[in-house]
C-alpha cells in the first residue's frame, strides 16, 4: 500500500454570533461525550492550543473586537470566521509541525 504523503488541513467557515458559545464548547471540549462524533478523543485535547488565546468567553471577545475596530452590525451580519488548522501524523512526524508552538501573545 503507498503510503499518504504528509498534508494539512485549514478550515475556515463564517459565522453570525449565535453559534458562538456552542463552538467554544466544542473547541474547549467543555463536553465529557459527545454524541455527534464519538471520534473525538478528549485525552489529546491537551494537544491543542490557541494561535492566538481569547481573553475570555468567545462572543464578549468578539464583540470586544468588533467594538474596538469601530465596526457597525447588522442582524445578518458574519460577525467571526472559525478556523481549524490541523496536520497528518506523518507532517508532525517529519518535523514540520514544530514550527509553530502556543502562544497567548495578543496582537
Amino acid at each position: 500500500m503507498a503510503q499518504k504523503a504528509p498534508h494539512a488541513i485549514l478550515r475556515f467557515a463564517k459565522h453570525k454570533a449565535g453559534p458562538a458559545g456552542a463552538l467554544e464548547a466544542h473547541h474547549e471540549r467543555t463536553k465529557e461525550q459527545y454524541a455527534s462524533n464519538p471520534d473525538i478523543d478528549t485525552s489529546r485535547s491537551k494537544d491543542n492550543f490557541h494561535i492566538i488565546q481569547p481573553a475570555g468567553k468567545y462572543r464578549r471577545e468578539i464583540d470586544r473586537r468588533i467594538r474596538a475596530a469601530g465596526c457597525r452590525t447588522r442582524k445578518d451580519s458574519t460577525m467571526f470566521v472559525d478556523t481549524l488548522i490541523t496536520a497528518s501524523r506523518s507532517y508532525s512526524r517529519a518535523g514540520a509541525g514544530k514550527r509553530y508552538k502556543p502562544t497567548s501573545r495578543r496582537r
